[in-house]
């Protein structure tokens, strides 16, 4: 009997023995797996910051807007955008008359995230004359290409404003004195606000960054991508606006926009100034 007993002791003992190593190995091998997870996401970093650090650089010794640039921007106030926007559109009173222009194509909805830009949140649905799309996007790509001439990342436009209803604008009139007195060109449809202060980072990230990094994590990662060249972009902005501004400039005389570089708000007011075919 007390060799039985000895037995299942020794038994219970050695159990509890092979648990607490089976447990001892199972955090080795935890804390072994966050290491490399660590150094994979370390190194992802490093290469994200490096590629944005390259961008700044690059954009250091690049001229800012001069006060001429800046006027030159400033040439057709408000009125002649309205005038414009009455010629290529309907004004928009409310939003049962929003959904019915939609309804016909007079009105199409932005994506909030194309290569070229992407609708600021809160902003969404951006609704605009199908023409104003088409001028997005051809300034887009033009951005895209003065860009990569330079080396940097193709970085995208904020559109912070589209369409708004004649009812929404008589809101804003009462709540912010720095809204448009009378008729807005935005009640059209032909108008979008550009910010100047912040640029989105690419929509296509570098693939090189990635190298390692488990799928799980890629969509934590890509976010830190993302603020690395944020970062870049809000430092930098006047100097990715002195690059936008001067394409825009040429946009005025091809007569295919209008443009008002606001004093009290940080955007680009920005009109399509005439039909433009669908590429």
């Amino acid at each position: 009997m007390r060799a039985l007993v000895l037995g299942s002791v020794l038994a219970l003992v050695a159990c509890g023995r092979a648990e607490r190593e089976r447990a001892a190995a199972v955090e080795a091998a935890q804390a072994a797996t966050l290491g490399e997870i660590e150094r994979v996401l370390a190194g992802a970093i490093g290469r994200a910051d490096r590629l944005a650090d390259g961008a700044d650089r690059i954009l250091s010794p690049r001229p800012v807007m001069t006060p001429g640039e800046e006027d030159a921007l400033r040439r057709y106030q408000n009125g002649v955008h309205v005038a414009r926007a009455r010629a290529l559109g309907v004004r928009v009173t409310s939003e049962p008359m929003v959904d019915s222009l939609v309804a016909a194509g007079r009105l199409v909805a932005l994506e909030d995230s194309t290569e070229h830009w992407i609708v600021r949140r809160g902003s969404s649905p951006a609704y605009v004359l199908p023409d104003v799309r088409e001028l997005l996007t051809i300034l887009g790509e033009r951005f895209h290409e003065r860009l990569g001439a330079l080396d940097l990342p193709a970085y995208r436009l904020e559109i912070t404003s589209s369409l708004r209803t004649s009812e929404r604008q008589q809101e804003l009139r009462e709540d912010n004195a720095n809204a448009a007195a009378g008729v807005s060109s935005h009640e059209f449809g032909a108008t979008v606000d550009v910010s100047y202060a912040a640029f989105a980072p690419p929509a296509a990230r570098p693939e090189e960054v990635f190298g390692g990094v488990p799928p799980e994590l890629r969509p934590h990662m890509e976010r830190l991508v993302d603020l690395a060249f944020e970062s870049v972009s809000a430092r930098k902005s006047r100097e990715l606006g002195q690059i936008f501004g001067r394409l825009l400039d040429e946009a005025q005389e091809e007569g295919i926009a209008l443009v008002l570089f606001e004093r009290q708000q940080t955007v680009y007011h920005l009109t399509v100034a005439r039909r433009l075919p669908a590429s």
